[in-house]
């Protein structure tokens, strides 16, 4: 189950896009597979007889979130935000209970179906090569002015987005079963590796490539002796500037000059993030009331500061959702109010916790993704998606205890 939890994960963004393709969306799809892992940890608890001392700590915001729901009169629907939002906490909560031994055995099968996954995507990634525009239209891929020539890779996907992600988080796994937990590296473990990267550059992902180069020029490669660390890592540094520069200046030059311009919508809902929070501080508007899933039909919040389709989505267009969801750590803090130094606290005990039988490479990725998981929510909803579920199983599985009112004095990125 543990295993079959993650493959349909996995499958969700495929499962999305075939789905609205036929003209039956199935929007439950991820609850779905929540509720069944909430159940799993429901039913892990009562056989224990005990709860974690992290559990207490999401115990708590969520019972902050519900204070402020019924304060503000925004139920019922505010209490289903605060399931929407809880899903990613019952991932890691249910993963983070399992023994040692299963954490380890999990994240083995883990890797094995990754790399079974990594080849079917090599077969779909050939025929999008050779039919980019017909593999596009049969996925009903909406299009963006970037990579080469607007050529980008999306494989089962979807999106380069999804695909980035994705990569991203198969990168880590590879890293951490090779270098943290010892297992050999083969030569076909070298080709999925080279592979993995293929696909992440080709999906022409901003922030992911980003973040993933970092990863590489900052990992604790072990090396025979000082001077050979330090001459490969200033090799690293200046090839991986170098590579970005490239990269970025080429084949993002339009997208680049929008991104940094004071008309990009992100830093606008920022802006009007900011604005809203002020008018509502200390305790925020209330979760679903702003950026958030439900907010569509709690419009009190849109109509009183205007926001209008360019952040919420043109009907008229067809458009499901504008980029309202694009601003996610924005707009959850405007929900959220001072209640977000409680989430942000949730985060710095993973971050300061130590990882199962804990190396410097075990550390290293486990503190990683966690920064990478916070700096993504700045631009999309990692907390509430699929990828951000996969993060979260990943995390409980390299996580030992976590003592709540214990603190390390120091944790290494």
């Amino acid at each position: 189950m543990k295993s079959l939890i993650f493959i349909l994960l996995v499958l969700q963004p495929l499962v999305n896009k075939l789905t609205l393709k036929s003209g039956v969306p199935f929007d439950v799809y991820n609850e779905l597979i929540s509720l069944t892992v909430f159940l799993l940890y429901a039913l892990q608890v009562l056989q224990k007889k005990k709860i974690a001392s992290i559990a207490l700590l999401f115990l708590t915001l969520v019972v902050y979130m519900a204070l402020i729901v019924v304060a503000k009169n925004i139920y019922p629907l505010g209490f289903l935000q605060i399931a929407i939002y809880s899903q990613w906490f019952f991932y890691f909560l249910y993963y983070h209970s399992l023994s040692e031994e299963a954490k380890i055995k999990t994240m083995v099968d883990i890797k094995y179906i990754l790399d079974k996954l990594l080849i079917v995507m090599l077969f779909f990634g050939i025929f999008e090569l050779f039919f980019y525009a017909e593999y596009r239209a049969f996925l009903d891929v909406k299009s963006f002015n970037r990579g080469l020539g607007g050529f980008y890779m999306v494989s089962i996907f979807g999106s380069g987005a999804s695909l980035a992600n994705f990569m991203s988080f198969y990168l880590m796994v590879w890293f951490y079963f090779h270098y943290g937990l010892n297992y050999s590296i083969a030569r076909k473990d070298k080709v999925h590796l080279v592979m993995a990267f293929l696909f992440l550059v080709l999906s022409f992902s901003r922030k992911e490539v980003l973040f993933m180069f970092l990863f590489l020029m900052f990992f604790p490669f072990a090396y025979r002796s000082t001077l050979r660390k330090w001459f490969r890592k200033i090799i690293l540094f200046f090839g991986v500037i170098t590579g970005l520069l490239i990269y970025y200046l080429v084949f993002f030059s339009e997208a680049n000059q929008v991104a940094f311009g004071d008309k990009y919508i992100r830093w606008r809902i920022a802006g009007k993030s900011g604005e809203i929070l002020m008018d509502n501080l200390p305790w925020g508007t209330g979760v679903g009331t702003f950026g958030s899933r439900v907010s569509l039909m709690v419009t009190d919040i849109y109509k009183k500061y205007d926001i209008g389709p360019e952040m919420l989505g043109y009907k008229s267009l067809g458009q499901l959702r504008g980029p309202i969801y694009d601003a996610f750590f924005f707009t959850f803090t405007t929900e959220m109010g001072i209640g977000i130094l409680l989430f942000l606290f949730f985060f710095f005990k993973l971050f300061n916790a130590r990882a199962l039988n804990e190396n410097k490479v075990k550390a290293y990725i486990k503190n990683f993704l966690i920064l990478y998981v916070l700096g993504l929510s700045i631009f999309q909803p990692v907390l509430i998606s699929s990828f951000g579920y996969l993060c979260a199983i990943f995390l409980g599985l390299s996580i030992h205890r976590i003592p709540l009112l214990k603190f390390r004095s120091y944790a290494k990125i």
